[in-house]
């Protein structure tokens, strides 16, 4: 009412303009937006959930967002909720067992969100997951696919894919990888695209290590490596693996590129500043906040819709680390 009485159209018409209705001039929307915000004028999610029955307010299930992946991914599906106009509550999983996540589904039906997004890098009871939940909606994001619950991936086969058949386009054809846990799905899907590459160029498939994404396990693992002369590059699964990698080579005065190609994965901001900087990588993690919480959005409208997996694409980001191997 008071937007109304300061722009000079009816309170019908501000409401119209608050609630993105598409029969609405763009002169007039344009006029009473500049008033809204010239008063500060912030809408009343809660009153706007008791008068039309909707919340305007989305849960995130998350785990382990101290690591880059994970905690990009958050970042990406909160900014993408805030886009379009809408809240989030977060909760944080003890664990990635079945049990911990319908616990964390309970507490946010509590709090009432409209659906949520289930951040779930670890393969632990997805396939259960849809038979769990019932109906209510729920999109997940560095999940399993396959599960009868919709979810957004980025494509970490194709991009492991990628990056290994770059170091075996530059003449390698002994390279080791530094794996995540195994039972991450990004760790899965990394290996896969290492093994599909050097299946593809007739490569024998040796040298594989299990770190756990942390610097140390790309450090002591590659100590192990250092020890096969045979190898000539690593794959490190993560960038942070990558930066251990680094440290243990410059112990034995091993040089990189020269001596020893070294990629990663995730293309974090500091990947730029190694030493050298480090070829990797990159996950659209924005456009994984998009395609998700459009496919929540279209599961709380249409409650079985979003059905369908969908997948973003890697992009291999080619810096100094890696270079041709020395005959």
């Amino acid at each position: 009412m008071d937007v109304a009485a300061k722009s000079g159209f009816s309170h019908q018409t501000v409401s119209r303009v608050v609630n993105n209705h598409k029969n609405v001039s763009i002169k007039t929307r344009q006029k009473i937006e500049r008033v809204m915000q010239e008063m500060g004028y912030k809408p009343n999610l809660v009153a706007r959930a008791l008068v039309t029955g909707k919340t305007s307010t989305i849960g995130v299930l998350s785990y382990d967002t101290t690591l880059f992946g994970p905690a990009s991914t958050l970042h990406a599906v909160q900014m993408a909720a805030r886009e379009k106009g809408y809240n989030t509550t977060i909760v944080s999983l003890k664990s990635q067992e079945l049990d911990s996540v319908i616990a964390g589904i309970a507490e946010l039906k509590h709090a009432g969100v409209a659906g949520a997004i289930l951040i779930a890098p670890q393969l632990n009871s997805t396939a259960q997951l849809r038979n769990a939940i019932h109906r209510f909606p729920v999109v997940m994001v560095e999940g399993e696919a396959g599960t009868k619950v919709p979810s957004v991936n980025v494509d970490q086969i194709g991009g492991a894919f990628q990056l290994t058949n770059h170091l075996i386009n530059l003449g390698h054809t002994e390279i080791a990888h530094i794996s995540g846990p195994e039972n991450w799905y990004e760790s899965v899907a990394r290996t896969k695209g290492w093994k599909l590459a050097l299946t593809k160029h007739n490569l024998a498939i040796r040298h594989l290590y299990r770190g756990d994404w942390s610097a140390k396990s790309g450090y002591e693992n590659t100590k192990k490596i250092i020890n096969n002369h045979e190898v000539t590059a690593i794959f490190a699964g993560n960038d942070a693996m990558a930066l251990g990698s680094l440290k243990a080579l410059a112990e034995q005065k091993i040089s990189v590129p020269e001596e020893m190609s070294l990629v990663g994965f995730d293309d974090i901001p500091e990947s730029l500043y190694f030493s050298p900087a480090l070829t990797t990588v990159r996950q659209d993690f924005d456009e994984v906040g998009i395609k998700a919480l459009e496919s929540l959005l279209s599961e709380i409208e249409n409650p079985g819709s979003s059905t369908k997996d969908q997948t973003v694409g890697a992009m291999v980001i080619l810096r100094e680390s890696a270079s041709r191997r020395r005959l």
